[in-house]
């Protein structure tokens, strides 16, 4: 190997290190400096929206004896928007839906939302988008006492419980938590569902 060659394989080599050098020095920055955050996370299952009403005798008329319904329901499943505010600020707003192809699956919520350290005020609203009241509503209260025929006898009144179990354990219309906390620097205020109590539950001694 020639003299020239050999220097310019050392100059190469100085040029690498001092480069990585250069690079390894670099102050890169983190998610764990100075500030806090605010985690929403939970499962939970959205209301089905039903208009019941009882069906006409033309329409019983139409059906054999053994298969007829007296009650006729429609139905979805509800959206809801999310809306995070910090400080009467919105920080960070969405619709969420449950999951399947009928969104009539639970719905998972998470969001990780940035917050400056200190004391401040936050507020996390879960509102349904649909604007109809709940199911216990649409359902004419008499219906539960019709009872149909043949096979199916009291079926209507067998379905009307069973929805009213479901909208039970769906969320409510509108979840509501409006707080006042201490958020320390590099620690996470974590808003959860609460399926029992069906509310909005903080807490607040989670590392960011």
């Amino acid at each position: 190997m020639t003299t020239g060659r050999r220097l310019a394989g050392f100059l190469a080599t100085v040029a690498l290190a001092a480069l990585l050098g250069l690079t390894t020095a670099i102050s890169m920055p983190t998610s764990h400096e100075a500030g806090a955050a605010v985690r929403l996370s939970w499962t939970a299952r959205p209301e089905w929206i039903e208009e019941c009403r009882a069906a006409t005798e033309e329409e019983l008329a139409r059906v054999e004896v053994h298969m007829r319904q007296r009650v006729v329901c429609d139905g979805a499943a509800a959206s809801y928007q999310l809306r995070i505010s910090v400080d009467d600020t919105v920080v960070a707003e969405q619709v969420v839906r449950g999951g399947g192809l009928r969104h009539d699956r639970p719905m998972h919520v998470l969001v990780n939302q940035p917050v400056p350290p200190g004391l401040r005020r936050l507020r996390v609203e879960l509102l349904r988008r649909e604007a109809r009241d709940s199911l216990r509503d649409l359902v004419p209260a008499d219906l539960a006492a019709v009872e149909d025929t043949g096979l199916f006898a009291g079926r209507a009144a067998r379905e009307l419980d069973e929805r009213s179990r479901r909208a039970a354990a769906a969320v409510p219309p509108r979840l509501l938590l409006d707080t006042v906390l201490q958020l320390p620097a590099q620690r996470v205020a974590l808003v959860r569902y609460d399926p029992d109590g069906r509310r909005l539950v903080l807490v607040t001694d989670h590392d960011h």
